[in-house]
């Protein structure tokens, strides 16, 4: 403590010393007495400053504090100081509630500046807990999440849905379909549809027939005895036999015989 008291009285010191020269030169400029000035030079020089009777009072006049609280202001975020021999600093600050540390520099409150995001409000619920009531639009712990609109949203025909702040959108395949939701389909779309579909049902129905055809000749030949193809099969039967017939080779062998040839008279 002596020691800070000593370099602020030698700077005090020095600074009247400084200003008293200035004074001085100007003196000297208006009577150019040199000697005067060089004389009151080697007074100033050996001039001593004055002990204060308080060790906490510095100065010429011993009127200016020198505690540390006075010179430093060392305490943070609104704490307030006091000088104080029980430590190494020479002060002590009383930090606010939720402040803490040797100059009150460490915030501790639960609820800050940046707690609650995009224009969340902090509560406190007790010294180390907090709640933040959020904007329109904002969820989570600290409102840092955009509310997802498209919870119970379904877009129909296949569309996509897309949350957007406090609002959301069906995002459509091509442009085939329109709408909030889809819903609405292309003339184009739906007289593709319709001809696929009759296509469909065309290929059914032929499919169904030729089943039950198959089925309903079962029945008749082998529940009822009756072959309604009967004779149609057996006239099959016969060109495939006579096609068989008349591809059948012939084969044919040959004799030699030797020419008579007549006696003559």
């Amino acid at each position: 403590m002596v020691n800070q008291q000593d370099k602020l009285s030698s700077r005090l010191y020095y600074f009247h010393l400084d200003e008293t020269i200035t004074t001085t030169n100007t003196a000297i400029s208006s009577t150019d007495s040199t000697r005067n000035f060089v004389d009151l030079l080697v007074n100033y020089s050996t001039f001593v400053p004055p002990v204060c009777s308080h060790d906490n009072m510095i100065g010429i006049d011993c009127n200016i504090t020198a505690g540390p609280c006075e010179l430093l202001n060392p305490c943070q975020n609104q704490g307030t100081c006091a000088n104080s021999t029980d430590n190494n600093l020479g002060y002590k600050c009383q930090c606010l509630q939720g402040f803490d540390g040797d100059n009150c520099q460490y915030d501790r409150r639960p609820c800050k500046s940046t707690t609650c995001w995009n224009n969340g409000t902090c509560n406190e619920t007790s010294n180390a807990t907090f709640e933040c009531h959020c904007q329109t639009g904002w969820t989570g712990l600290h409102c840092e999440l955009m509310v997802n609109y498209c919870e119970n949203i379904i877009c129909e025909n296949n569309g996509i849905c897309r949350s957007l702040f406090m609002n959301y959108t069906c995002e459509c395949l091509g442009e085939s379909y329109s709408g909030r939701h889809c819903e609405i389909t292309s003339t184009k779309t739906v007289l593709f549809q319709t001809v696929s579909k009759s296509f469909a049902y065309v290929a059914i129905i032929f499919l169904v027939a030729i089943v039950a055809f198959i089925i309903i000749m079962d029945i008749l030949k082998y529940g009822f005895g009756i072959d309604p193809v009967k004779h149609e099969r057996e006239r099959l039967r016969r060109e495939k036999a006579n096609k068989r017939a008349r591809r059948r080779p012939v084969i044919q062998r040959f004799t030699y015989v030797h020419e008579r040839h007549p006696t003559t008279a």
